[in-house]
């Protein structure tokens, strides 16, 4: 079987989609009061990010899914979506923390309860915090703390995961 490597000069890449999920809920009703967030739920269940470098625009639901459109490669498309990801944190729509140093995800997989880590396929470490909160743990440092209803929640998530990650 032959390996095609390029695509022929007459086909050209005019949209590509993405999709990715940030595992958690989104209050999509409050887009409208950010800025580059935007939603009409009277004709949609859904909202929409697009900011003044973006070529595309990404739909996030309700849910946490998110999709991206409009851009001419994957590259482009998954930038769209980790821009999106940012603009909602800066807004505290979703959660992150920085403990500012590596991280050794396969010895905290064996360390921490309820976790899962399966790098072929997503590349951080899932662990089940309680009830819907879950945090995605990367070998960078960086969590993503998703699920929470609170700031009572976040904090508990934060001092939860503090136990296991400055050990």
């Amino acid at each position: 079987m032959q390996t095609v490597s390029k695509i022929r000069k007459e086909i050209k890449i005019v949209n590509t989609v993405s999709t990715a999920t940030l595992g958690q809920k989104v209050n999509i009703a409050s887009f409208n009061k950010y800025k580059h967030l935007s939603t009409d739920l009277d004709l949609y269940r859904c909202g929409y990010v697009k900011d003044d470098k973006m070529t595309g625009r990404v739909t996030i639901f309700g849910n946490g899914k998110m999709i991206s459109v409009g851009t001419k490669s994957s590259k482009d498309s998954f930038q769209e979506l980790e821009n999106s990801k940012k603009i909602m944190q800066k807004y505290k729509l979703i959660a992150t923390v920085d403990f500012a140093r590596p991280l050794h995800i396969e010895s905290l997989a064996r360390t921490i309860p309820k976790s899962m880590y399966e790098p072929e396929q997503f590349p951080g470490l899932i662990h089940r915090i309680r009830d819907s909160i879950v945090s995605l743990i990367f070998a960078s440092g960086k969590v993503v703390i998703v699920g929470s209803k609170s700031f009572e929640d976040l904090n508990y998530a934060y001092f939860h995961l503090n136990q296991f990650l400055t050990r």
